[in-house]
């Protein structure tokens, strides 16, 4: 177990990661790239399943493929393409060309970061996605910081209980 314990400047850096992979997805997207390398990519460093467990709600999912509880199926909601998971279009290869957070709060403890934050997104067809995420960040063993906790979800709007 590492000895590290987590700053505030940690987790608004681990945000800013998280919001910069975004964009980098549906870069590497929408110049023909390797997508599925990339996804690979963010996830085995910036979330925990290679060696650990992750809770995982994304916010376009449903049913029984609500959770995404293996890197196989975070993977089909970042990209698509998995028959196992039909109703995934690729989240990540929108394309988004900005994406940045505001009003975080955040309890630190030990080697954890419990964050609330809003996330908002702009395609590059100039759309605006705006959700409300929770994240636990943890400190591994190897030092690196990886998500074990990401929920997402779309603010509610009371007109639609009408």
């Amino acid at each position: 177990m590492t000895n590290s314990k987590f700053t505030a400047e940690m987790v608004t850096e681990t945000l800013q990661v998280w919001c910069d992979n975004i964009v980098a997805v549906g870069k590497v997207h929408s110049e023909g790239g390797d997508v599925r390398a990339i996804a690979n990519k963010v996830l085995t460093d910036n979330y925990d399943y290679d060696s650990g467990k992750v809770l995982f709600k994304p916010t376009l999912t449903f049913g029984e493929q609500t959770f995404r509880a293996t890197k196989d199926s975070a993977t089909s909601y970042f990209i698509g393409g998995d028959s196992n998971f039909p109703n995934d279009i690729g989240f990540k290869l929108k394309p988004w060309v900005k994406a940045w957070f505001t009003e975080e709060d955040y309890i630190l403890h030990d080697n954890l970061a419990i964050v609330q934050c809003n996330v908002h997104l702009i395609g590059e067809n100039g759309d605006q996605v705006f959700v409300n995420k929770s994240f636990v960040f943890k400190i591994c063993a190897d030092e690196r910081i990886r998500i074990v906790l990401h929920h997402s979800s779309l603010p509610f709007v009371p007109e639609s209980l009408s």
